[in-house]
């Protein structure tokens, strides 16, 4: 990874705790009114604006985020049920175009009432062959970004009909058609280049688009597949795409629990709002964890010395966190520091002397599960060389390149010795 690569990936990880913490707040605030009163309609249409570009702004991350995995041939490998992932990117994409719409469709009573607004909008859905039936098995977040920004491409281009085909016996094909104008004569390449006239037309008539057909190629092409398409002036466009099909999951990697289920985790924080992104991230990746969640620094000291923990989580500023990293050690409890203000290599080394098993930094917040799985499957040394695979990179551009140095240490030497 190259200076500038390496930048937006800085970049675009440091945005997504911000995100989570700015809809968790406009959810609650939705939702909450015997806590923060009640709204107006005015106030209640605004917040509900505010929170789909929220929604918005988190897709587009995340899209960026997969890219980012898809380059370095970071796949999940599960079976997910493709006619789910079809009408939840029919639905995101609306969200996007035709948003009035999109929020009708999402209140269909029924699979009915669905379908008959589907007909009524003249958009087809058909999903025939093997995975009709069976689950497909590939990584679900990156063929449903291939799906959700296809389809929002036929939708902003289309007069007024858009079909989606989903077929295959082994390999998947994706094949999306629009009865739009065309791709002009002479354009065929434009429509994957970064900031060519004809994608930015398009782009500042619906803005939020996301990566749209740039994305999908370089997904596609990580992926192994291909991507064709077809276009008549006048006549509209159908693209089709091929993903082949990961090996499917064996028996004893379905049943596999993650690894955080049925575990019992503290969270402690001065921020509400990040506890509340720190329990939403857990529990929907593991909905049998248990959390507690403390604000102060009392509060988590009665918790740590009044029940037992699998792994505890905690600020370093505001709750005084050293402090309650060692009453945790003292109980052989498995701790995780989590700190923005406090980040720094000297904050790192500390909490490495002080037998911490992981020092995280708050825009990691997204993906906290893997780390904390991290944690619970590592011992202590494996844990922190761990760590340091993963986060080598990070800590290089946010402490300099020479912070082992200057703070004395040298990584493999540190680990060796303690």
């Amino acid at each position: 990874m190259n200076t500038k690569e390496h930048m937006v990936d800085l970049f675009i990880h440091d945005l997504r705790s911000p995100l989570s913490i700015a809809a968790s707040g406009v959810k609650n605030l939705l939702e909450k009114s015997e806590r923060y009163g009640s709204l107006t309609k005015q106030q209640k249409l605004t917040l509900e604006r505010t929170l789909r570009n929220i929604r918005k702004s988190q897709t587009l991350v995340q899209e960026m985020v997969e890219l980012l995995l898809s380059e370095e041939k970071l796949f999940k490998r599960e079976p997910f049920d493709l006619t789910r992932a079809l009408k939840e990117s029919l639905l995101e994409a609306m969200e996007t175009i035709l948003p009035d719409e999109a929020e009708k469709f999402s209140r269909a009573n029924s699979e009915e009432e669905f379908q008959r607004m589907l007909e009524s909008h003249r958009i087809s859905l058909e999903l025939t062959g093997r995975y009709c039936t069976s689950p497909f098995c590939h990584d679900p977040n990156k063929v449903e970004q291939i799906l959700r920004n296809l389809i929002s491409n036929a939708l902003k281009y289309r007069r007024s009909r858009m079909a989606v085909t989903i077929f295959g016996e082994d390999d998947l094909f994706i094949s999306v058609e629009d009865d739009g104008p065309g791709i002009p004569l002479g354009k065929e390449g434009a429509i994957f280049e970064r900031f060519s006239p004809f994608n930015e037309k398009k782009r500042t008539e619906f803005p939020g688009l996301g990566l749209g057909l740039i994305g999908v190629k370089a997904l596609i092409k990580a992926m192994g597949g291909e991507i064709r398409f077809v276009s008549l002036k006048d006549a509209g466009t159908c693209f089709t795409i091929r993903i082949p099909a990961f090996p499917p999951v064996n028996e004893n990697e379905r049943m596999k629990k993650p690894v955080l289920d049925g575990k019992r985790v503290l969270a402690v924080d001065d921020e509400p709002d990040v506890l509340a992104v720190l329990e939403e991230e857990i529990l929907g990746s593991c909905p049998e964890c248990k959390i507690d969640k403390a604000t102060t620094f009392s509060e988590a000291e009665k918790l740590l010395r009044s029940k037992d923990y699998d792994i505890v989580i905690l600020d370093i500023m505001g709750v005084r966190g050293f402090d309650l990293l060692e009453l945790a050690v003292s109980r052989n409890f498995r701790v995780a520091m989590l700190t923005s203000h406090a980040l720094s290599s000297e904050a790192l080394k500390r909490s490495f002397h002080l037998k911490a098993r992981s020092y995280l930094p708050k825009e990691k917040l997204g993906e906290i599960v893997p780390f904390l799985e991290d944690v619970l499957t590592n011992e202590y040394l494996p844990g922190w060389n761990r760590l340091y695979e993963k986060l080598k990179v990070y800590f290089n551009g946010k402490f300099g390149a020479d912070w082992e140095k200057k703070t004395g240490l040298d990584w493999h030497e540190w680990t060796k010795s303690n």
